[in-house]
């Protein structure tokens, strides 16, 4: 499961970036340490749903956006027929 928060930390980074917002910026926005921030972008964390929808909110997308790095993963073959629990 941790490949997830690397795969959410990349979506995270490019979309921050395609929007042209510094990593220390985008934390005041969401009210989180900059360190925070570029934990959760080298994907040394793992996020509540809260944080996620904070993260949306700042950077004006929706959650979806964030996390389509991560459904196309679960799409992949690597997970079909895999029991997770």
């Amino acid at each position: 499961m941790e490949e997830f928060c690397v795969l959410f930390g990349r979506r995270l980074a490019e979309i921050r970036k395609e929007k042209g917002i510094a990593q220390d910026k985008l934390a005041l926005k969401c009210d989180m340490a900059r360190s925070f921030v570029g934990e959760v972008e080298r994907g040394k964390r793992n996020l509540s749903l809260k944080n996620i929808c904070k993260f949306a909110i700042g950077l004006e997308v929706t959650t979806a956006e964030l996390l389509a790095l991560i459904d196309e993963e679960i799409k992949s073959d690597k997970y079909r027929d895999q029991n997770i629990g």
